[in-house]
């Protein structure tokens, strides 16, 4: 599953840096996208680079790009937290492992966002694109070996 995810991904970047890959800049665009992340999430535990998919396509700025991207996240994990608790899925140890790791991750976002703050939106789109297609090609790369 993980190399479909990858291949769909490098086609995506490859079009959108190619300028052959646009999407509506309509509320359906983010439901439709949203809707398919969040399942794909809810399946296999992943949804990031889906989700960067669809937030790229939106042709954002760097910093709108990364908020959207932030609060999205954010939302469904929040409500995955939840409902895993409510579930009883999910132990104290892995909430505390959870709440560190997304404190650093803010804390590293709060750094990334000093450095993107003034970068050109299409250089921006560029580099995620770039930076997509070679996360992608190691993972395929991974697993395969």
């Amino acid at each position: 599953m993980t190399i479909i995810l990858c291949v769909f991904l490098i086609v995506f970047a490859i079009l959108k840096l190619r300028g052959k890959m646009t999407l509506p800049h309509k509320p359906a665009t983010m439901i439709v996208g949203g809707g398919v992340t969040g399942l794909i999430n809810g399946l296999l535990g992943i949804s990031g680079p889906l989700s960067s998919a669809v937030f790229l396509s939106l042709d954002l700025a760097p910093v709108s790009y990364i908020a959207s991207e932030a609060t999205a996240a954010s939302v469904m994990h929040i409500v995955k937290a939840m409902v895993y608790g409510k579930l009883n899925l999910m132990s104290g140890n892995i909430l505390l492992s959870g709440l560190m790791i997304g404190a650093a991750m803010m804390l590293g976002n709060f750094i990334a966002m000093r450095c993107i703050r003034n970068v050109n939106r299409k250089r921006y789109q560029k580099i995620v694109a770039g930076v997509m297609i070679a996360v992608s090609l190691w993972l395929i790369v991974s697993n395969i070996h």
